[in-house]
């Protein structure tokens, strides 16, 4: 019997892409049921993509759970949508139940979770502590609410918040990452945390919302044993630091660099990591080239020196194309991303994205749209010009790309500058474009390839099974037909098209 269950949504925006996409390890439940088990907690951890959540596997997860059952339940915007039909079922199912949101929707727009008549309490922001704090007490059978920090609930029909905390987790108390409570043969365990937080502050990122721009790390001792248990344990070729801002501290990574070389682990294990353009440089370029850090991955967005004030991203252009470029002369795998529809975007500077993408010889690329998830400075800048669908299920970075060929949902935003057409069809165009190369197209399908931008992903066994064949034929005819029909429909998709066709 386990003494309490979080759960992780599933996200439901993939389309056909989903059989190719790389099933993502829900790190988020699995810090805080490290956390937790660390404090003397049972926790078991379920995963909505990998288990259908119905009235039936309910009752069987909740059977066990000791009394009184709490359940967690991990939301982004993206997901809060399958996050809401999950606490219904849980209801349903279990009205004594206790069911807890947190995560980055609950923490902006905490109002909105507490009125939908399910949830019993909200965590805002870090969870380690406070929810910690939550589940002594709901265990111990009363609720100290002075005792309580950056917690809401429904109190005699009125929302109730406890006081606020601003205490970030000190992320050297956090235990290392809970491996041994992942199937390995539903997940790809090559990753590692080693830091939280980005002291930068870009307008579409909703990350900040709950590490705030607080950057720390873990000590390098503490990574060297955990890089230690991937490797020669769990034997983990390739590893991708999923940090988001890995180089933040130079003088750390040199030091990583070099532990890494005197355990030999560059002799068994490559890595690769997510860096901006302007955080480093040819010194740092050539110590972990050393260490057999062999991928980067780049958040270029965009190829607009003037979008790039817009967004705030605090590096330019140029910075990004050196960057990129002695890396390519360093020996690194490039990848990199880009978004479309910034407020002030025009179709000249969607055209120069996928050209600088392609002159500067970036491995692998990705398209995606500007989605402005409430918490991020965007959404405030274009509140009154965006489209939200029924519990937000719109809100997809990669909705350009991944919707059917019946399309449900409109995208939540698109400048004044161009019609929604126009601007999905160039999303999707861009990314076809791009793989058109066929050098690009073979490291897209290249079941060994690693780092932060891997996107897409099936195996050599499975390449040529008759069910891959016939997924793949799918998803393609898909793309084709979609694509075909922005060609027909839109005048600059096709200028966008037959522009890029000629480069």
């Amino acid at each position: 019997m386990y003494d309490l269950i979080l759960i992780s949504p599933i996200n439901t925006q993939l389309g056909r892409f989903k059989r190719f996409v790389p099933r993502s390890v829900p790190i988020g439940v699995g810090i805080l049921a490290g956390f937790l088990r660390k404090q003397g907690f049972s926790v078991k951890i379920i995963d909505h993509e990998l288990i259908d959540i119905n009235i039936n596997t309910i009752k069987d997860i909740l059977e066990q759970c000791k009394k009184p059952c709490i359940v967690g339940i991990s939301v982004m915007t993206a997901n809060v949508a399958s996050g809401y039909k999950t606490a219904a079922i849980i209801k349903s199912v279990d009205k004594e139940a206790i069911v807890i949101f947190g995560g980055i929707h609950p923490t902006v727009m905490p109002d909105e979770i507490l009125q939908n008549g399910n949830i019993d309490f909200i965590v805002k922001g870090e969870a380690e502590y406070t929810f910690l704090e939550l589940i002594r007490q709901i265990k111990g059978g009363s609720i100290e609410r002075d005792k309580l920090e950056n917690i809401g609930f429904v109190e005699d029909g009125k929302i109730v918040y406890t006081k606020t905390s601003t205490k970030m987790v000190d992320v050297n108390e956090v235990p290392m990452f809970p491996y041994d409570m992942y199937d390995p043969s539903h997940y790809n365990l090559g990753f590692i945390l080693t830091s939280r937080g980005c002291p930068f502050d870009c307008i579409f990122c909703s990350q900040r919302v709950i590490t705030k721009r607080s950057y720390r790390y873990i000590s390098s001792e503490r990574v060297i044993e955990e890089l230690d248990y991937l490797i020669n344990d769990l034997k983990q070729p390739n590893i991708t630091f999923f940090d988001d801002y890995f180089t933040g501290n130079k003088k750390r990574v040199f030091e990583l660099c070099e532990m890494i070389q005197k355990k030999g682990f560059h002799k068994k294990a490559c890595f690769g990591v997510q860096t901006r353009g302007d955080s480093i440089n040819k010194e740092l370029m050539k110590a972990m080239r050393a260490a057999n850090f062999n991928s980067l991955m780049f958040g270029v967005e965009t190829a607009s020196e003037n979008l790039m004030k817009v967004i705030n991203k605090a590096e330019t252009v140029q910075e990004n194309i050196d960057a990129i470029k002695l890396a390519k002369e360093m020996g690194f795998a490039t990848e990199a991303t880009f978004i479309f529809g910034f407020p002030t975007e025009t179709f000249d500077d969607r055209f120069k994205a996928l050209s600088l993408a392609n002159e500067i010889g970036i491995d692998r690329a990705r398209f995606n749209n500007a989605t402005p998830y409430p918490g991020t400075a965007m959404y405030e800048m274009v509140k009154d010009k965006i489209k939200k669908e029924p519990m937000w299920i719109n809100f997809s970075s990669a909705g350009a790309v991944t919707s059917g060929i019946r399309k449900k949902y409109p995208l939540p935003y698109v400048p004044d500058e161009c019609s929604e057409k126009e601007l999905e069809g160039t999303i999707l165009l861009a990314n076809l474009l791009f793989y058109l190369n066929f050098t690009n197209l073979k490291k897209l399908f290249n079941p060994g390839q690693s780092g932060s931008g891997k996107w897409f992903e099936v195996s050599k066994k499975e390449m040529l099974s008759i069910g891959t064949l016939i997924d793949l034929s799918l998803l393609a005819g898909t793309v084709l037909i979609r694509s075909l029909n922005y060609l027909l429909s839109s005048k600059n998709c096709r200028r966008f098209f037959f522009r890029g066709i000629r480069q």
